[in-house]
């Protein structure tokens, strides 16, 4: 037992030791380090490999680095298909909000590690942008760094960090390596790629008042977006193929996950309707306007006369709930019927106005609703289609315009669409003390049905715009949902301003009974009750 004692001790002695020469010297000699430390800006098998055994292999093939422009998206951008998009204008367009890697990587910007994962604040990501779209590849990601990289080397962290590598293992100094270089955070994805989505989504995640509108402002977005071999969980895409969206395991957590909202109840009504509905679509009563997120929110793009015009929401607006079973990658996002798979969910519903071709015999027929991408014509042509240069474009101009001059129309079944496209929200949560609006009850959804007057309104001929009666749209149209009848309607009508939902939640204690104290009784006995 002695001598295996001696062999133990000899063999954690032998760790130490080396641990500790490994990481000692600090930045000036430990490469694998300084490049955690941001002094080195880029990937080596030789100083990275050791420890992140294959890793960049992983993120070579992860859904960041394989992400392409959806092709619908870029109606709103570009006005026009993906395909027909310059090249060289998506890559400096594009590129900025690109992490390295993949196609970047044949114009020299190699995966860049540092954009999602840097801790400490000196990672200019501006710096980075500027070159890539004036076209400077090769020294993009080291311009991100430039600046601090000096000022970081020489902060109390860091020097502490080597210091501590003299006397302490590597598993222990990982720990300080976790501050400066570690796992991504929510203000890293929304300051360096994601603040734009709040122009769809209105998402609050970039402001500094982010807190205020949405009850999980305190989390980060993998504590709800699952992670798995650097691909990070998102809304479920169906068909995706291809490169450009690979299909991947990770996925997002449920409301009601172990670890979150597991076993909370609102009473067995209000629960049930979970098997058809999201909790989102309940939580999420309201959106805030341009004049809280700071960007524009956009109600409305219009490609119509080769210019894009916008119609945005000033202020507060309500979301709309439609059925979702995940997002088409190759179609446009618009109204789903119900499905075996599908939900109601909350979405922004922005209508985009554009000039097609008309060769897809769906949008011929559909214009307004179809799904097909279609044959966008480009903006550039819509403005030369302007034959009396008023600034507005007709039908007859775009099907009698002949680019190239060889005395035949080039689109002479040009339709202009108008498409209701479906952007789904999933994004400030609100509760009962945070957000623009109280959570829905059940007057909100079903107040339609507390009244024949109503009824008549909302299913019968007597159909009008919204904005007659609400100066805020209600979340739901049952109409349009592919129902003729408020679910809920009774008969007499029920007055569901009445109902109330409450909350439950496991291991709660029960309500107590209020008694005086044991000492005031007996003083109270002996006086005689007085």
């Amino acid at each position: 037992m002695a001598r295996l004692n001696l062999i133990l001790i000899g063999i954690f002695v032998f760790m130490f030791a080396t641990a500790g020469v490994y990481a000692y010297i600090g930045y000036s000699g430990n490469q694998a380090f300084s490049v955690h430390y941001m002094t080195e800006q880029k990937w080596s098998d030789s100083s990275c490999g050791g420890c992140h055994i294959g890793i960049y292999q992983e993120v070579e093939l992860s859904s960041h680095v394989e992400q392409d422009l959806r092709k619908w998206t870029s109606l709103i951008e570009y006005g026009v298909d993906v395909d027909d998009i310059d090249y060289d204008r998506m890559i400096v367009t594009y590129g900025q909000v690109h992490p390295g890697g993949g196609h970047m990587a044949d114009h020299g910007v190699d995966i860049d590690c540092m954009i999602c994962h840097e801790q400490v604040g000196g990672y200019d990501f501006q710096a980075r942008a500027e070159k890539i779209a004036s076209g400077d590849f090769a020294y993009a990601n080291e311009a991100a760094i430039a600046e601090q990289r000096e000022k970081l080397q020489k902060s109390p962290l860091y020097v502490a960090s080597y210091m501590l590598d003299v006397v302490t293992p590597l598993p222990v100094v990982m720990e300080v390596h976790d501050h400066i270089m570690g796992s991504s955070n929510r203000g890293l994805c929304a300051s360096s790629c994601h603040a734009s989505d709040a122009s769809t989504t209105a998402v609050t995640w970039a402001i500094e008042d982010h807190g205020s509108y949405d009850v999980h402002a305190g989390l980060d977005c993998q504590d709800c977006h699952e992670v798995k071999e650097h691909n990070i969980g998102g809304i479920k895409t169906l068909f995706a193929s291809g490169s450009g969206h690979m299909e991947h395991e990770a996925g997002v957590k449920d409301c009601t996950s172990s670890g979150c909202h597991e076993g909370i109840s609102h009473g067995g009504m209000a629960d049930a309707h979970l098997s058809f509905m999201s909790c989102e679509s309940c939580h999420i009563p309201a959106l805030p306007g341009s004049d809280i997120t700071g960007t524009p929110v956009i109600r409305q793009f219009s490609w119509a006369n080769g210019v894009r015009e916008d119609i945005i929401y000033d202020s507060q607006f309500s979301p709309t709930l439609g059925w979702s079973a995940g997002v088409y990658h190759d179609r446009l996002p618009t109204a789903q019927e119900r499905g075996n798979d599908s939900l109601l969910k909350p979405f922004n519903i922005i209508t985009g106005i554009w000039w097609d071709a008309g060769i897809d015999d769906d949008v011929l027929a559909n214009p307004n609703s179809s799904s097909s991408i279609g044959n966008p014509i480009a903006p550039a042509d819509v403005v030369l289609a302007d034959a009396d240069g008023d600034g507005v474009v007709t039908e007859e101009e775009m099907r009698s315009y002949d680019g190239n001059l060889d005395g035949v129309a080039d689109h002479p079944n040009a339709v202009l669409r108008h498409v209701e496209m479906y952007y789904q929200v999933s994004h400030n949560i609100a509760g009962s003390g945070r957000g623009l609006a109280d959570p829905l009850e059940c007057a909100d959804c079903h107040g339609v049905s507390a009244s024949e007057t109503l009824q008549n309104v909302h299913f019968e001929d007597d159909s009008r715009d919204c904005s007659d009666c609400h100066s805020v749209v209600p979340v739901i149209d049952w109409k349009a949902l592919g129902y003729d009848r408020d679910l809920a309607e009774t008969d007499p009508p029920t007055d569901f301003t009445s109902v109330r939902i409450d909350v439950t939640k496991p291991g709660e204690r029960p309500a107590e009974i209020e008694r005086e104290p044991a000492l005031k009784g007996i003083i109270s006995n002996l006086l005689g009750g007085k």
